[in-house]
Order: C-alpha cells, then sequence, then structure tokens
C-alpha cells in the first residue's frame, strides 16, 4: 500500500496534537472536520487508521465526518485495495501507536452492536471493523454485515470468506449464498476482484462451486445491461470482465459490445476488442471495422489494423500502407515502410515532399520519417521546425535533428533546452544526453545559475550527470547550492548516487589537483547537501588521496 505523503503526516500531527491550552483552543471541531475531508478526498489506505479512533467520537458531527472520510478512501482504492488494508489491520497490534490508535485496538464487541447503520459510511465502517485484529470483534462486524441489505457489504463479506476463524468464515459464507440473487449481480460485479480471488488465492476453503453460482448471475438475460453498464465501470478490472465475460455469452450482440469498448479510454480494453474483430469478424464487414480502427490513438491498435489490411486485405492495402508512412509512431512507419519496399518508393524524398504540407497531422510523420531515412545534408530542412508553434512538432524535429546530423545542430539544440515548453525542453535534454561534455558544461553552468523556470533548471542537472563521472560530482555540487528546495533536493539525489555508485557501479581516478578543487566545492556545498552525504564524499576524496 502506499505510504503516507507529509501533507498527510503534518495533518494527522494535527489531529492528534496535545501541544498547549491555547493550541487545542485553535484545534476547534470546524477545524478537524476540514482536516477529515482533505484527508478523505486524498488520504491513503494507512491514513485511514488514524480516522478510526474518530469514528466512535462522542461528538457526531466529528463522527460522520470521520466515517466519510473513511468511506470516501475506501471507494477510491477499490476493492483491490481492501486487500492490502486488510493484511495491514491484521498486523496491528495493541502496541502499535498506542497514543493514537488505543481506542481502535480497545474496540469491544459490544461497541460494534450498538453501531447504527444509517447510510454508505456506516458500512463502511462496520466493515473496517470486520478487519479488526480481535475475533470477536470482527464476528460480531460480519454479523451486523450480514444484516444489510444494501450491497455495499458484498466486499468486506467477501474478504472475510478468508478468515482464520471457521466461524466467521461460515457466517460471511452464509450471508453471501442468502445474496445470490438476480438483482445483487451489479454488487458481485463491483466486487469482481475479490470474486476472482475466491478460486485463486484462498485456500482455507474451496470457493471453485460458489464462484460459478456467482457467475451464473451474470449469464441471465436480464442482467445483459449490468455487463454493458460495466464496461463504463471506474474500475479496470471490472470492464475487462465484462468484456471478457460477455464474449463467451451466446446471444450477444457483439457488435454492440466492441461499439461500446471503442469508445472507452481503457485502451488495453479497445485492444482487446480489435483483436476480436480481426480474428472474427467476415470480411466485408471487418473492411468497415478496419476503416474506423486505423485511425484510433493507441499504436498497437493501428498497427493492428494495418497488418490486418496486410493480410486479408493485401489487394486494398496499399492506401493505407501509404497513409502509415507518416503515422506518428515509429514502429508502424517501419511496418508501412517493409511492406512497401518492392514499390521502390525513395522515402527521404517521399518525406521531403510532405514538409511542404503545412496540417500539424502530417507534419510530425513526415519529419521524423526524414530523420530516419533522411541524411547529413537534411538537417537544415528541419531545423525551421523547432520554432513551430506546435509542441508535438518541435519533438519531431529535435529527435531527427539528433540522428541526422547532432553535431553540427548543437548551438540550435541547446537554445531549445530553454524552451517555455516543458515537453519541448525535455526533448532537447535527451537529445543533449550524448552529446554534452565540457565544451558547454560552463554555458550550462551560468544558465542554470541564472535561470528561474525549474523544468530548464531540472534538464540542465540531468545533463550535468551525463558528464564524465569526475566531471559530474563537480558541476553537481556547483549546482545544489541554489535557493530552491526543490532543484535543490534533487541535486542532493544525483550527489547521493554518485556517492553510492563510487567503486561500486564505476571507478575513476581523481588527481591531486582535482581533488583539492573538489575539497572546495565541498566545503562551499556543505550547507546544502545531507551531512551524511557530505562526509561520505569526504571520506572517498582521503581514500583516494592515500591510494595515490
Amino acid at each position: 500500500m502506499r505510504g503516507m505523503s507529509k501533507a498527510e503526516q503534518e495533518l494527522i500531527h494535527e489531529l492528534y496534537a496535545t501541544g498547549s491550552y491555547l493550541d487545542l483552543l485553535q484545534k476547534t471541531e470546524k477545524r478537524m472536520v476540514e482536516i477529515f475531508r482533505s484527508l478523505g478526498s486524498s488520504g491513503s489506505l494507512i491514513t485511514l487508521t488514524f480516522l478510526l479512533p474518530f469514528a466512535q467520537d462522542r461528538s457526531i458531527p466529528l463522527m460522520q465526518a470521520a466515517r466519510q472520510a473513511i468511506r470516501e478512501i475506501i471507494e477510491r482504492q477499490g476493492s483491490k485495495g481492501l486487500i492490502g488494508l486488510d493484511q495491514y489491520m491484521r498486523r496491528l497490534i495493541p502496541y502499535d501507536a498506542t497514543d493514537r490508535l488505543g481506542n481502535w485496538h480497545q474496540l469491544t464487541p459490544e461497541e460494534v452492536a450498538a453501531i447504527d447503520v444509517r447510510d454508505r459510511s456506516d458500512v463502511s465502517y462496520l466493515g473496517v471493523c470486520s478487519f479488526h485484529r480481535n475475533g470477536y470483534v470482527r464476528e460480531k462486524a460480519v454479523e451486523k454485515l450480514a444484516q444489510e441489505q444494501s450491497g455495499l457489504e458484498i466486499a468486506f463479506l467477501l474478504i472475510r470468506l478468508n478468515d482464520w476463524l471457521p466461524k466467521i468464515r461460515y457466517i460471511a459464507y452464509r450471508a453471501l449464498k442468502q445474496r445470490l440473487l438476480p438483482h445483487y449481480a451489479k454488487h458481485f460485479l463491483e466486487a469482481i476482484n475479490l470474486v476472482k480471488h475466491l478460486s485463486t488465492h484462498y485456500t482455507r476453503e474451496k470457493f471453485a462451486d460458489f464462484v460459478q453460482e456467482i457467475y451464473s448471475l451474470f449469464k441471465l438475460p436480464h442482467n445483459r445491461s449490468v455487463l454493458m453498464d460495466g464496461l463504463r465501470a471506474r474500475d479496470p478490472i471490472v470492464r475487462r470482465f465484462c468484456f471478457d465475460f460477455m464474449m463467451t455469452l451466446s446471444g450477444v450482440d457483439h457488435e454492440a459490445v466492441w461499439s461500446e469498448v471503442m469508445q472507452q479510454p481503457d485502451a488495453w480494453l479497445r485492444l482487446t476488442a480489435c483483436k476480436h474483430i480481426c480474428s472474427s469478424v467476415s470480411d466485408p464487414a471487418l473492411l468497415v471495422w478496419l476503416n474506423r480502427i486505423k485511425q484510433d490513438v493507441f499504436p498497437p491498435i493501428r498497427q493492428l489494423a494495418l497488418q490486418t489490411f496486410v493480410d486479408r486485405f493485401p489487394d486494398q492495402a496499399q492506401l493505407p500502407l501509404k497513409y502509415a508512412l507518416l503515422d506518428r509512431h515509429k514502429n508502424i512507419r517501419e511496418l508501412a515502410r517493409f511492406y512497401l519496399k518492392a514499390e521502390g518508393i525513395h522515402y527521404p524524398t517521399f518525406y521531403r515532399g510532405k514538409l511542404a504540407v503545412a496540417d500539424p497531422a502530417v507534419l510530425p510523420g513526415a519529419i521524423a520519417g526524414l530523420g530516419e531515412t533522411g541524411e547529413k545534408a537534411d538537417a537544415p530542412l528541419i531545423l525551421p521546425f523547432l520554432s513551430h508553434e506546435s509542441p508535438r512538432i518541435n519533438r519531431a524535429a529535435v529527435k531527427a535533428l539528433a540522428k541526422l546530423d547532432p553535431e553540427s545542430s548543437l548551438d540550435a539544440l541547446l537554445q531549445v533546452l530553454l524552451s517555455d515548453k516543458k515537453s519541448v525542453s525535455k526533448e532537447a535534454r535527451l537529445a543533449l544526453a550524448e552529446l554534452v561534455d565540457l565544451r558547454i558544461a560552463p554555458m550550462l553552468l551560468e544558465w542554470y545559475t541564472h535561470e528561474r523556470r525549474p523544468h530548464v533548471q531540472k534538464n540542465i542537472l540531468f545533463l550535468f550527470s551525463k558528464l564524465g563521472r569526475a566531471d559530474s560530482i563537480m558541476y553537481l555540487l556547483r549546482a545544489c547550492t541554489v535557493p530552491d528546495e526543490e532543484i535543490n533536493s534533487m541535486a542532493q539525489r544525483y550527489i547521493e548516487a554518485w556517492v553510492a555508485g563510487y567503486s561500486k557501479r564505476f571507478y575513476v581516478q581523481i588527481r591531486a589537483e582535482r581533488r583539492e578543487e573538489l575539497t572546495g566545492l565541498l566545503e562551499e556545498a556543505k550547507a546544502y547537501i545531507p551531512e551524511k552525504t557530505a562526509g561520505e564524499l569526504r571520506f572517498l576524496l582521503q581514500r583516494t588521496a592515500a591510494a595515490d
């Protein structure tokens, strides 16, 4: 599970603060409710555990706000997160954070029995109580969940089917058997990840037959709409299960399913649907589908469409192949050139001709294609596109120049490094990584010192790390003396990586004059880097001096 962020830790500390009387007065009920809302919108499952004591608070507003935050965290993490939460809660012992979680550790079955379930937040809190370390508390929570009829209880009951106490497993199993009804199909589908875990991961009992009973709910004709709705679910596991399951059912309108899937943002699901289309649809109808999916934004789908054109419609593949010569993705351009090699097309000439086209949709592919097939003399044709208004065209031009004539284009690439467009500056950074050396390092350091745009400073830092080993540490030490905390932290990480890798991943001999210069830089930078890192670097310098 993801740990707590620094912001979450600060909010939790504020919740449990026991400072002066004035501090306690400032920690009003209104402020605590604000903290709960903030944690509910962004908190992790570990954060959730520190909200549990407040979910039994005597103050109704605080109790409701804490339970609401718990519900929001659980719903955001999904059923997969519940598995990790159950395991984490199981490992909590009464001595863990007793000053904060003491009330949770001391929770009694009577307190669980007294929980008044009114809304989804109460069910979520009751579900977390079913993860308690105390078996009596879990048993009472499962009994209360068994009385709930909203469907929200199903995920928690499914997890308790793997409880280490047979009685709790039986109560959960009996409650779930009573819910094997058509109108519960939607709720079982929302927890389908947990259902699949029953047969693949749960070992205390055998649930293969029970899983098939759940699947039989989805096979009912009037539950087809539940599966169709599942294709639009937020959880990718639910979406993908619905598609795979519907492909196995008879009487399902597969074209309607494919059309629905092709509108979804899930690229993996669209690719799976396209594979079904290409393997099962007959030729006349397949041609219609191919003309649709060849324009998909996901490159593997466009590549599949192109390959299917070649395999199933070789006589009609010429036009899609020539269109694919200008595709945005390298693999598709290469595939098109491979199948068109018998046509005798001179690709550099083809791509040069397309550079005159003003269409922003064509230019990136044309520039990239010329970079892949052209020669050094083509670099001047690419240079004007570095100043184009489109970042995509700028990036394509940077890549092409880095392939065609990187040395002669060095000054131009350095200017692009200073671009306001973050993605373009990053592309220039990648191109310059193979070119950076001591010729340009002083200029980069000057830019870095006077630069105020963080993305440019980060990219220059990256280039410093690509210098020769002995040179990079000197420039990184100079670079860490900036006031910006984020940039300074990144420089520290580069320095720590250099120190950690010395004599392990690499070794360089540091001469006496270089050691003296490094010692001076270290003295200037010691206020900006951790004392431990400075000490390790000082030790390395002493060791190399002794080796001389």
